[in-house]
């Protein structure tokens, strides 16, 4: 009996044996989480995910997306497509969702620089409240992104543009030095209570100065009860040359805040002579010390699609479709994460559901890729998941009547439709795509 696994915290993990049985057990319970962008195209407003997205991950966070810069590039104008889309993403998959992110020095509305510090505070709490009150089940929030390098001062960002100057209106530095912080963490618990509050900044692993200075800022909010975890950037140019023992220690320094350390950003480069095993070899150095850490409860990649990624080499698939071809590096993470390393409840029910054969009716079966399976009228559909054979959620689709039609427009092979009924039952089919 042979268990068909797919990549990390899947919804259904599926094996078939002998008697047509479904045998089916989610990873509840888990410690950490493997997440990633739902899109990275900084160049373009295209919100799309890419469609083997599911096939990896399982946390979501937005990318230029979920930027207040983005969102609002024009006052009282919001576009909120693309945050929608990595919102709808984790909601509709049972994952989490993590906001990338509220304050930031970069990337913030032109508009604001013009307005007076009352008018700017005015504006920035609207932002989070409009935030909090269209996505309430957010479960974190990159609250304030780089903190220390990147604070919203005016200051010139190094390209010949300005960064946000809006930190007067948050109390400026105050009698803490990071008054301005706190308050933004104060509106953040205000309007979000229910989501996990995160303090993010890059060059924190690698920098010992750095992270004295970001460990300090996470204890006086942690002292306020305003903060929930510490997030540290994992860009490979601050991390692709550290050792194993280099990268225990700052994690040890960092967990002895006790919050939880989550890892945000990463992603390792590909390069010299031989790119693939350089970046596989970087991975097998680091990602395992990350990974199984007893004070990281999560680690999101910031890309994965080749083209599609901020540091361009450090792409782990060649392309967007299920099955394009995946680098060394993905292969070794597929193979190494699993169940027992990430924490999970390894002794919780199974789940045995039993294909079938009628109850429910479908047709054409066989399909042909890109047309048409339609429901019979026998009895109500709620709504349907297809799976592929590794338990990946393919297509859902909210049907709610006695006939739906839904369009088939997958690669050829054996997928496995669950269909959820009137009574709440979940029934199983194969479905063959030609």
């Amino acid at each position: 009996m042979k268990k068909l696994l797919s990549f990390l915290f899947l919804i259904i993990q599926i094996k078939f044996v002998a008697n047509a049985q479904i045998v089916s057990s989610s990873w509840d319970n888990c410690s950490k989480y493997l997440g990633n962008i739902s899109r990275d195209l900084s160049s373009s407003n295209i919100t799309t995910t890419p469609a083997n997205w599911l096939t990896y991950w399982n946390q979501v966070t937005p990318s230029n997306a979920g930027k207040w810069g983005f969102i609002e590039g024009q006052r009282d104008v919001m576009k909120w497509e693309g945050l929608d889309k990595a919102y709808q993403l984790a909601k509709d998959n049972g994952l989490k969702f993590k906001q990338h992110t509220l304050i930031w020095g970069n990337q913030q509305p032109a508009w604001l620089e013009n307005l007076s510090s009352e008018e700017q505070l005015e504006e920035i709490e609207e932002w989070i409240m409009e935030f909090c009150t269209r996505y309430p089940g957010t479960d974190q929030i990159d609250v304030v992104n780089e903190a220390r390098a990147n604070k919203p001062d005016g200051g010139e960002k190094g390209n010949g543009t300005n960064r946000a100057n809006y930190i007067d209106a948050l109390g400026g530095l105050g009698d803490t030095g990071v008054d301005w912080v706190i308050k933004a963490f104060e509106l953040a618990r205000k309007h979000c209570p229910n989501a996990e509050l995160i303090l993010n900044d890059y060059g924190i692993l690698n920098n010992p100065g750095n992270r004295n200075e970001h460990i300090a800022l996470a204890n006086i909010l942690k002292n306020r009860g305003l903060i929930d975890g510490i997030g540290v950037q994992g860009h490979s140019f601050t991390i692709e040359n550290m050792s194993a023992e280099q990268m225990k220690f700052s994690l040890d320094q960092l967990g002895a805040t006790e919050l939880p350390v989550y890892i945000s950003e990463l992603d390792i480069d590909a390069e010299g002579q031989n790119p693939e095993n350089t970046q596989l070899t970087r991975y097998k150095n680091l990602f395992p010390v990350m990974w199984e850490h007893p004070n990281v409860a999560g680690i999101t990649l910031w890309g994965y699609v080749k083209d599609h990624m901020w540091r361009e080499t450090a792409y782990l698939v060649h392309g967007e479709e299920v099955g394009a071809d995946e680098r060394s590096a993905l292969e070794w993470i597929k193979s190494y994460v699993n169940k027992s390393n990430s924490g999970c409840d390894i002794t919780g029910p199974v789940l045995s559901v039993e294909f079938e054969e009628i109850g429910f009716g479908f047709y054409p079966n066989p399909v042909k890729g890109g047309s048409y399976i339609r429901f019979s009228e026998d009895e109500i559909i709620k709504n349907i998941r297809l799976r592929s054979m590794n338990g990946e959620i393919l297509i859902f689709k909210d049907i709610n009547s006695k006939e739906g039609n839904v369009q088939i427009n997958l690669n050829r092979g054996m997928y496995i439709l669950e269909v959820l009924k009137e009574n709440d039952r979940h029934v199983f089919k194969k479905l063959i795509v030609r």
